[in-house]
């Protein structure tokens, strides 16, 4: 997939145009992209430009170009890009998602009036979830939360003398409510050290009420001897109530082998030893 963006210092917006997406050398066209950038402009986004009901990206179409609205380069470092493919069939009602793109902006050198041409692989597109997948708590439950389960605060710090990893879940925002129930549900975050793949130490918060509950939960992790590039940190986040089933509302995996937030916020800590380093994680879905 290939995109430029665009910081212009004088109106206080990001420009991301997508230039085209391809499968191998094969310039793919019949592209629909909308596009994000939590927690400034969590809301999804379709392209400026005005477009036929079945949009391309054909080399006879013009780029997709979204404008979105930001206000310093250090929120914008606390920002990820999220970029949504899909294409559409000949009659433009059906659907399919084809892949997703998410970008950390703290891994940019933001300058004003300067564009960055960038290559990136897309992630699979995300899987529905399945009923029985799904929390016997959380009885209709809107659609949109399939789309947005909020994010969460986490502080890392590398104590590479002790040989132990200091985590800190500090706070969440936006979360969604999965169940009618009167009243506002508690949060908690169990945060698992794996080690490839196997999990060797477990910790926990309690819980913390509301749909943006702070924690600040500070929490010390041992490590085995050898590489940490075999370590991952696992963050899942449960809701529930008293008297109610609790259930997984989500996860957030950081560590060399996961998503681009994830391994950028992961090298961060390893390459800033006893420094704490503060990232925004996007939460989601819990699949298998």
């Amino acid at each position: 997939m290939m995109i430029q963006i665009r910081k212009t210092a004088r109106l206080s917006r990001l420009t991301v145009s997508v230039l085209g997406v391809f499968r191998g050398s094969r310039r793919l066209s019949g592209m629909q992209v909308t596009a994000c950038l939590p927690p400034l402009c969590p809301e999804t986004l379709q392209a400026g430009r005005k477009q036929r009901r079945r949009r391309s990206l054909s080399a006879e179409c013009p780029a997709q170009v979204f404008s979105l609205q930001v206000w310093s380069v250090q929120e914008l470092q606390t920002c990820t890009l999220r970029l949504s493919i899909s294409s559409r069939d000949f009659s433009g009602l059906r659907e399919t998602p084809l892949g997703e793109l998410e970008m950390s902006c703290a891994e940019i050198q933001w300058e004003s009036d300067h564009t960055f041409s960038l290559t990136r692989q897309l992630n699979p597109a995300r899987r529905k979830l399945r009923k029985s997948q799904s929390c016997q708590a959380a009885v209709g439950a809107p659609v949109s939360l399939l789309r947005s389960l909020g994010q969460i605060l986490i502080l890392l710090q590398y104590q590479s003398l002790a040989h132990r990893i200091k985590v800190m879940v500090r706070k969440a925002q936006n979360l969604p409510k999965l169940s009618r129930m009167p009243g506002t549900p508690d949060h908690s975050v169990i945060i698992n050290l794996l080690q490839d793949g196997t999990v060797i130490s477990t910790k926990e918060t309690k819980c913390s009420s509301g749909l943006n509950p702070v924690w600040n939960a500070p929490f010390l992790f041992d490590l085995p001897a050898g590489d940490v590039s075999t370590l991952m940190l696992e963050f899942i986040i449960m809701q529930g109530r008293l008297y109610a089933k609790s259930c997984v509302l989500g996860r957030v995996l950081i560590g060399c082998e996961v998503s681009e937030a994830g391994n950028q916020h992961w090298r961060e800590m390893r390459n800033t030893p006893q420094v704490e380093t503060a990232c925004w994680h996007l939460i989601q879905q819990d699949t298998p």
